[in-house]
């Protein structure tokens, strides 16, 4: 069996990063994991805006799905709160902040919530899942 590894381009409204308001929060559209995806590597960047400061933290969370607990005909997503925390980037330490992370699998697929701790700067965000195929 070939492996094969394959981009996933997380986007925002269909773009490839959201800039998000101080004290703002701002969630990806739903992404898709292949169904032969074996391991799944994510990147998150966080990028200020302005001058960086103490506080200019986003913090990363993966709305996951697993498809439809409920049977009501839809994918459900973890909520913002509950689901896996991924990182939380300091602009401060590194403008932009840069991390990997690995996801768990299996996954149908996802979404990633950003929320912007910064008391008065905007953060750009945005992210992009490598799967590894089998």
């Amino acid at each position: 069996m070939a492996i094969t590894v394959s981009e996933v381009q997380v986007t925002w409204a269909a773009a490839n990063s959201v800039s998000i308001a101080a004290g703002g929060n701002d969630t990806s559209d739903a992404f898709v994991v292949d169904e032969t995806c074996f391991q799944g590597t994510i990147q998150l960047k966080a990028d200020n805006d302005g001058e960086p400061a103490a506080g200019d933290i986003v913090t990363f969370n993966l709305l996951a799905t697993l498809g439809d607990p409920d049977g009501a005909g839809a994918n459900e997503y973890g909520t913002t709160l509950q689901d896996t925390q991924l990182a939380a980037l300091d602009t401060l330490r590194d403008d932009p902040a840069i991390c990997t992370v690995q996801i768990p699998l299996p996954l149908v697929g996802g979404k990633i919530y950003a929320a912007n701790g910064s008391a008065g700067r905007a953060i750009t965000v945005s992210a992009c899942l490598l799967e590894q195929r089998g």
